[in-house]
């Protein structure tokens, strides 16, 4: 039995070895291929079953199994389809007492070698030598499976030695059969590949444009011509194949040369050297070409010289152009050529005399040489956009010498294409302009400029002043012309003479431009006549009026300081007229006149000193000046006091309260904090005002510490950008906590959205050193000011305040709804408290309940009070057994 199982092995050693040879003879036709193999693995199924072993009666043993798994396994369902088809076809035709296990067999022995192929492609198995043995024994157990299907049951005396048999044998078979075929497959996966890399070659250096690739045999027989070959050299493909290299394209004097090059190249195995040739091309015109070759010895073919040729026709061209542009570029303007990339290939000699370097120096430099610095960095720009966009530009452009000097030039820069369109040089010519800016400087200045003080004249002080009006037409802003005369000028001229008079109108032009912006207009208008134009103030006339009576204030004192007037030391002062602007409504021409109007005003007045052309303005400016004067007088004596608001929580307690400032004055009653804030801020007075208003902030915090009901309160205290923007302002608070003894962890600093535009760095530094001992900070009317979230992100908040703009109408407007529900959805999110300001009624408060918004402040609850009446509105919020509560704790 053995013997006839071993024949069996052998035949399938034979499978395999024919199964590898015969697919190669398919490669073109891999569905032919197909059908070939399952006749082949079918008709060995067949050849099995014509003599199987049989010692028992109605037992067929042979290698169905082994060869239908591997036609699974190797073929596919196609292969393996056929082959069983064909083994169960041979069955069914027997007729035997085994037909039913033969047609199971073929059946399952199929299917397991096609789930084990599924198996592969999916990355679940492998086919090295282990699982092709577990698989072989798999099938020789289906096979025994397959004989319990037997009509006639096998003795068990015969088991034994059959399944040994079977298993010993047909296991090994089929480790060895999948062996051959797997290396058969890796073999042709290897020719294929090959073939398959020669073609995508050939077929690149087929289409590869503007490169000429050729083959030749070790005579000279054209093997090879791409279509770039074509082109280049005239002959089409089927023309040069089969012709001798040296009758195609090689001169007469070189063919010998190239015969013996040929030769030793193919003896040696060493490439001919690349080089440039002047080869011809079909019409017997010459072809400069740069030439490279290579030896190519492919497995199981004849050697070839592979050729690859660049053609430098544009190259000479190109070449021969530029020596003929050699004879003008030597011309008295300078000249640079550049590559595509705009670095310097040449100067001429008038560049260099012109820039100081020398032409190594030039050369290699990028047309960057040519800015004088970060001044000429937009004109530079400009210049490499326009040869961007249109391949030339000109224009003028200051430059620095290689000694450091700055001098203007006319530059005109244009592009040269080759053939291709593209930018292969650029060509510039520079012309000094200094003389000419020098001599338009000179015509300028004596067409706009004073020729003494060297300020605007009249002229271009009315066509600055018809700008600044349009500008204030657009912006909404105002401004101010500001008419300046001299007290008492003629008399120094009839007493001194002119020259010293001469000698103060220097000195006052001076002073008059550092008492104003650098975008002000300084001018003279003649005699001792000077006009000032304040451009792009406050849109609120009153801070606009408040600024110009500043700016008039600083002139007059500066024109007011002692002269030297070479030998003679003199005193001057100046009468100031001032005529407001908003927009384009009053003409530069009656302005100038109600500016002068006014300026003879302060004269009548007593001179030395200025006047509003507008009586209302005027009035304003009184009325803030005494505000001002006032408020001086406030902080001196102090008059001013804190109020306090509560603020409450969802049950109705009292967490905290914000400190207000309160001005009663004795004769105007109570100041609104709108009037005398603002001016506060602009005056340098809220610095003194808010540390008073810490001072007794913390003075408070440590009286309520000795209560149990107000020592858990939290102050919460208002603190303006210019209190926080003080450098010191960090250190203070910490050193007047320090001093008061104030617990830091009840005083909360509130700050506005407005602060977070200015240095928000500076503020998270302060904000940080505070917060490490405990202070608490909120953010007063969110949603009003700067609106950006990328800050409350950065910053150490604790707590977002929603303004009472948003909760006045959360009740009617969807909008004041809806974003009222986005800050406590934000601030929550963040990690934030939330508190609601300006609640009056029920109605809202449930709302913001409902939007989980938990702690509020507003006249629902107080107004902002005495701190006796806080400390009995606290008391009286507190049920006496939350009183007990806060006593033990």
């Amino acid at each position: 039995m053995v013997l006839h199982l071993a024949q069996d092995v052998a035949w399938m050693l034979v499978l395999g070895v024919l199964q590898c040879l015969h697919l190669r003879l398919w490669t073109e036709h891999r569905r032919a291929g197909q059908w070939a193999s399952g006749l082949l693995f079918g008709g060995v199924c067949i050849l099995g079953m014509m003599d199987p072993f049989n010692d028992m009666p109605g037992v067929a043993l042979d290698g169905r199994s082994v060869v239908l798994g591997i036609a699974g396994l190797f073929g596919g369902p196609l292969v393996g389809g056929i082959a069983a088809l064909l083994a169960g076809g041979y069955s069914l035709w027997l007729g035997h007492a085994d037909m039913l296990a033969g047609l199971a067999l073929a059946a399952t022995c199929t299917t397991l070698g096609l789930l084990y192929r599924a198996a592969v492609a999916r990355g679940w198995a492998t086919l090295g030598a282990l699982p092709l043995l577990a698989f072989g024994m798999l099938l020789q157990w289906i096979h025994l499976a397959c004989l319990a299907l037997l009509p006639e049951p096998i003795p068990a005396a015969q088991w034994t030695p059959m399944a040994l048999s079977l298993v010993l044998i047909f296991t090994p078979a089929t480790l060895l059969l999948g062996s051959v075929l797997q290396e058969g497959q890796r073999r042709d996966a290897i020719d294929l590949a090959l073939r398959e890399s020669e073609a995508r070659f050939r077929s690149l250096l087929q289409d590869i444009p503007a490169v000429s690739v050729q083959a030749y045999a070790p005579d000279g027989t054209t093997r090879y011509w791409n279509k770039a070959s074509e082109q280049l050299y005239g002959f089409s493909a089927e023309e040069a194949l089969g012709r001798n290299l040296r009758d195609l394209i090689i001169p007469p004097d070189m063919r010998e040369g190239v015969r013996q090059a040929m030769e030793q190249m193919f003896r040696t195995r060493q490439a001919i050297p690349a080089g440039e040739l002047l080869l011809l091309h079909k019409d017997g015109s010459p072809v400069p070409v740069f030439s490279s070759h290579a030896y190519v010895q492919a497995r199981g073919r004849p050697a070839e010289m592979f050729c690859i040729d660049i053609d430098l026709s544009a190259r000479v061209r190109a070449e021969a152009e530029l020596r003929i542009a050699a004879t003008a570029f030597e011309s008295r303007e300078g000249m640079l050529v550049t590559d595509p990339q705009q670095v310097i290939l040449r100067a001429n000699r008038a560049f260099t005399q012109s820039m100081g370097y020398t032409d190594a120096e030039a050369v290699g430099q990028t047309l960057a040489l040519l800015q004088a610095g970060p001044d000429s960095a937009t004109s530079f720009q400009l210049l490499q956009q326009a040869l961007r966009s249109q391949g030339q530009w000109a224009g003028e452009i200051w430059s620095r010498r290689k000694n450091g000097e700055e001098f203007p030039q006319w530059v005109t820069i244009n592009a040269v294409h080759d053939e291709a369109g593209e930018v292969s040089h650029y060509i510039a010519t520079l012309v000094d302009i200094t003389q000419r800016k020098a001599a338009e400087e000179q015509i300028r200045q004596l067409a706009f400029f004073d020729p003494l003080t060297h300020l605007p004249n009249r002229r271009l002080l009315m066509d600055r002043l018809q700008r600044a009006l349009a500008a204030s037409e657009r912006n909404k802003r105002t401004g101010a012309l500001l008419f300046i005369d001299l007290d008492h000028f003629k008399t120094l001229n009839d007493t001194q003479g002119h020259e010293k008079g001469d000698l103060l109108l220097q000195q006052v032009a001076q002073r008059l431009q550092i008492c104003v912006r650098d975008r002000d207009t300084v001018a003279r208008l003649g005699g001792d006549e000077f006009l000032v134009v304040l451009e792009d103030l406050d849109a609120a006339p009153a801070h606009a009026a408040a600024h110009v009576k500043a700016v008039s204030e600083k002139i007059v004192a500066q024109l007011h300081q002692p002269y030297r007037l070479g030998n003679l030391d003199y005193n001057s002062t100046a009468s100031v007229g001032i005529a407001m602007y908003s927009g384009q409504g009053t003409p530069a021409e009656e302005l100038l006149k109600q500016a002068d109007m006014a300026m003879y005003q302060a004269k009548a007045e007593g001179r030395d000193g200025l006047r509003f052309f507008d009586p209302a303005m005027q009035a304003v400016v009184n009325a803030r000046a005494g505000l001002e004067a006032d408020l001086r007088q406030g902080l001196a004596l102090g008059q001013f006091l804190l109020h306090y608001q509560p603020q409450v929580d969802a049950q109705g307690r009292v967490t905290g309260a914000e400190a207000l400032l309160r001005w009663p004055h004795p004769t105007r009653g109570m100041v609104p904090p709108v009037h005398f804030i603002p001016l506060a801020e602009e005056t340098g007075h809220i610095l003194p005002l808010g540390r008073w208003v810490l001072q007794t902030a913390c003075a408070q915090l440590v009286a309520w510490a000795q209560d149990p009901v107000l020592g858990r309160l939290v102050l919460a205290v208002n603190v303006s950008a210019r209190q926080f923007r003080d450098p010191d302002f960090a250190s203070g608070v910490l050193a007047l906590l320090h001093s008061s003894g104030a617990n830091p962890r009840r005083l909360k600093l509130e700050l506005t959205e407005s602060m977070l535009a200015d240095n928000l760095d500076d503020m998270v530094e302060k904000m940080a050193a505070l917060g490490a001992h405990g202070i608490r900070f909120a953010l007063d009317d969110f949603g009003t000011g700067y609106s950006s979230l990328s800050y409350l992100k950065r910053l150490p908040l604790d707590e977002l305040k929603i303004d009472q703009s948003f909760v006045r109408d959360v009740l009617v407007d969807p909008s004041d709804a809806a974003i009222v529900r986005t800050v406590v959805g934000l601030a929550h999110n963040l990690g934030l408290e939330v508190l609601a300001e300006g609640v009056e009624t029920e109605a809202q408060k449930d709302f913001l309940a409902r939007c989980h918004c938990h702690v509020y402040q507003g006249y629902l609850f107080s107004r902002p009070v005495p701190v006796d009446a806080f400390e009995a509105f606290v008391r009286a919020s507190v049920q006496p057994a939350s009183i007990d509560e806060v006593k033990a704790a």
